[in-house]
């Protein structure tokens, strides 16, 4: 239902709407993540197997692992933010201490030292989780300023659509220029232009990092009487417990790891099926972008197409439309044109569920103040920061052992793997986009959010009259 979509909230000032300085500076805090985050998550598998001669095998089940032990950082930073105190608020302050190390760090994960095959693994062991950690420490404390920045739901979604854009516009700069940045720089040597390509990035990624933090304010604060009249903060554990206990919450980290694991397995795979299955290098270019860059067209849709149709139907329509066009993607693989037609398609009906799942788990945070009486921001956040990181990871790995479950080798690539690349580009993502479409189906804040932002305010209002 449209008007349940984007909930109702009291009318602000002018005063109180957020610029178009505050929106686009959000919006270039996503731009610089993925600078960095996209070029790990489309380069560094084949940086490994290509350039640092690492077995598919050992790369993948390292980047697993790296991923699941700095997982262990996000209710960690999540927490931090929430008891954070400063003239910079609660969730800045990361952004502007975390810049540097996540620039200098995506450029250490590109750099192979001249070491023996157990000491390229360990480098590459630690420079890899220490990126996911310091990851950790930006994109949390980032994801978590929606909510600190508007509870107005139209803004939110203004705000999804700038995080939309800036996602896509840096998906678009890596899977179109690494290529090119790597050949002109590296002069016939991959390792150089990796190296040089990544330290370009990182700068830009500490840059724009920088600016989100000048440009955005907290304008969403606690109230210091509903503090006092709801209790103490609960402790890590504790909040740990309601988070699951928290049902829109459970839906969107469900629905959120799920995406991220189709979009780590595609982000992966499609370098290793342009060069080995269609045969075509350049289609690395075309194809790489738009898996997650036609979120530039899909996030200016995306806000009257869910007034529509409601956040649950809205998002059911866009996957199933979706795993219906990848489906028919093999029919056309002989006709290149025809194939990238339809995979545009794909793409862009995609993109527009994708623009949404960055407002879900700022609704569950309005939810889980209504239910517990404790906002728990940044905990809620760290879901999001976890699941990109675990379903990328997990997406990545399952490439690499399907790569060594067919015998991959870089310099004689056989029948077996050509077929393994098939069944990952075609039939996994089919699989991953119908399953998104079930968890969708739980969600339930459509109906809800209403009349919890309409509680919320009285408990606000009844709060500071005391």
């Amino acid at each position: 239902m449209a008007e349940q979509t984007v909930a109702a909230t009291p009318a602000k000032t002018a005063s109180q709407r957020l610029t178009r300085t505050e929106k686009i500076g959000f919006g270039l805090g996503d731009l610089a993540c993925n600078l960095s985050w996209q070029l790990a998550g489309g380069f560094l598998l084949y940086f490994y197997t290509n350039v640092a001669l690492i077995s598919a095998a050992t790369a993948g089940t390292l980047m697993l692992v790296a991923r699941i032990v700095d997982a262990v950082a996000d209710p960690v930073f999540g927490a931090l933010v929430d008891r954070t105190r400063s003239r910079h608020g609660k969730a800045r302050p990361y952004l502007l201490y975390g810049a540097v190390p996540f620039g200098l760090l995506s450029v250490l994960t590109f750099t192979s030292p001249d070491l023996s095959p157990d000491g390229k693994v360990i480098y590459a062991a630690v420079t890899f989780l220490a990126m996911g950690i310091v990851f950790s420490a930006v994109n949390i404390p980032y994801a978590a300023l929606m909510p600190l920045i508007t509870r107005d739901g139209t803004e939110r979604m203004q705000l999804g659509t700038a995080r939309a854009i800036g996602m896509s516009v840096g998906t678009i700069a890596v899977a179109v220029f690494t290529p090119h940045l790597v050949s002109a720089f590296g002069g016939g040597s991959e390792e150089r232009g990796y190296l040089i390509t990544a330290t370009l990035l990182g700068v830009a990624s500490t840059v724009f990092l920088l600016v989100t933090f000048r440009t955005v304010t907290e304008h969403q604060q606690d109230v210091p009487a509903l503090r006092k009249a709801t209790g103490p903060r609960v402790g890590l554990l504790a909040g740990v417990r309601q988070m699951f206990q928290n049902g829109p919450w459970v839906v969107a980290a469900l629905y959120m790891i799920v995406n991220f694991v189709r979009l780590g397995l595609l982000t992966t795979v499609t370098v290793y099926f342009c060069l080995y299955v269609l045969r075509e290098p350049w289609a690395i270019s075309v194809l790489l972008p738009l898996i997650s860059g036609s979120l530039l067209v899909g996030s200016l849709a995306a806000p009257r197409f869910f007034a529509r149709f409601g956040k649950r139907r809205g998002n059911q329509l866009a996957l199933g439309a979706g795993a219906l066009l990848f489906a028919l993607l093999p029919l056309t693989e002989s006709v290149l044109p025809l194939f990238i037609g339809v995979y545009v398609g794909a793409c862009l009906v995609i993109s527009i569920s994708m623009t949404s799942s960055f407002t879900l788990t700022s609704d569950a945070v309005d939810y889980h103040e209504w239910k517990f009486g404790d906002r728990a921001t940044g905990l809620l956040h760290a879901a999001q920061s976890l699941t990109t990181k675990a379903g990328t990871a997990v997406g990545s790995a399952v490439v690499a052992w399907v790569l060594a479950a067919t015998g991959f080798d870089p310099h004689h690539v056989g029948s077996a793997t050509v077929t393994g690349l098939r069944w990952l580009y075609y039939g996994a993502p089919v699989a991953l986009l119908l399953l998104q479409l079930l968890v969708m189906s739980y969600w339930r804040m459509d109906e809800q959010q209403e009349q919890i932002l309409k509680d919320l305010g009285e408990r606000r209002d009844a709060a500071d009259d005391s």
